[in-house]
């Protein structure tokens, strides 16, 4: 079940908030046509949980947007 598998994951990765972020970055990159989302997730979370070091944290997902930008839009 996904639950095990987050489990193991999280034990390499204990910050829940990185786990997801980390997560999302490699089912996005290990993500192939014709097989479902649900099976890369799984996939990336046996992976994460396999490795022996510590991930690389991913790029900048998107455009940071600071508070006093974000103040400013109307």
């Amino acid at each position: 079940m996904r639950s095990g598998l987050v489990f193991n994951a999280s034990e390499r990765i204990p910050n829940r908030f990185l786990l997801c972020r980390v997560l999302a970055a490699a089912a996005r990159k290990m993500h192939r046509d014709g097989v479902s989302t649900s099976q890369c997730i799984n996939s990336s979370l046996t992976t994460l949980s396999q490795q022996s070091e510590q991930p690389e944290l991913p790029s900048q997902v998107g455009p940071e947007l600071s508070i006093e930008a974000a103040a400013a839009v109307p």
